[in-house]
């Protein structure tokens, strides 16, 4: 019975800390490569992404920081998630704290990655999925979701999931998180960005 519970503890604390694999391959037609610096992009490439309400949001990544269309001003964390993902759903009630706490300050993009085959998620499971969880900030879908993982790959070479990037105000890269992370080590790092 003893090594049952060891066995089980093991297997809760290996899916806890490093998040869910991401199987998909990766195709390398890419828009960026990152060879200089893990947060800084050697072109200015545009990310045109589209909410599951068919929002599209613009993301321009360029050496003096990263623009956010629609969101300026605001700290901004970036969520590759799956739906299919243990540690990403148990992340989300966190996030939506964090995001309710901080009103107009701080944003989250969600960035839903597809199937674990590597197939996008139905439209209809996505927003269903959306319902279940409660979530309130914007979850996108489609082709730029991928190309965005692909040019950020360095801080997340194993493709590991739940992964997040955090940018200050200015967009300008202050820490990523891969696997789950404590919501209180999140708020810190969210105050430190705000200066607080």
């Amino acid at each position: 019975m003893k090594i049952k519970s060891i066995v089980f503890l093991f297997f809760l604390a290996t899916i806890v800390f490093t998040g869910c694999d991401n199987k998909t391959k990766i195709t390398e037609d890419v828009v960026v490569k990152q060879k200089a610096s893990k947060t800084q992009v050697q072109q200015a490439p545009a990310f045109n992404l589209t909410t599951v309400t068919n929002k599209p949001i613009q993301i321009i990544a360029n050496k003096s920081g990263w623009k956010f269309k629609g969101f300026e001003n605001k700290i901004i964390l970036l969520d590759f998630f799956g739906t299919w993902c243990p540690p990403c759903k148990a992340e989300i009630p966190h996030l939506s704290d964090i995001r309710s706490k901080m009103k107009g300050d701080f944003e989250i993009i969600g960035l839903e990655i597809g199937t674990r085959q590597g197939t996008a998620t139905p439209h209809n499971e996505l927003v269903d999925f959306i319902k279940k969880f409660n979530i309130k900030y914007p979850i996108t879908t489609k082709a730029d979701n991928t190309k965005l993982y692909h040019a950020v790959k360095e801080l997340n070479p194993n493709g590991s999931i739940p992964f997040m990037i955090l940018f200050n105000k200015k967009g300008e890269y202050v820490t990523h998180y891969v696997g789950m992370v404590p919501q209180e080590m999140m708020q810190s790092d969210i105050n430190k960005a705000l200066g607080k």
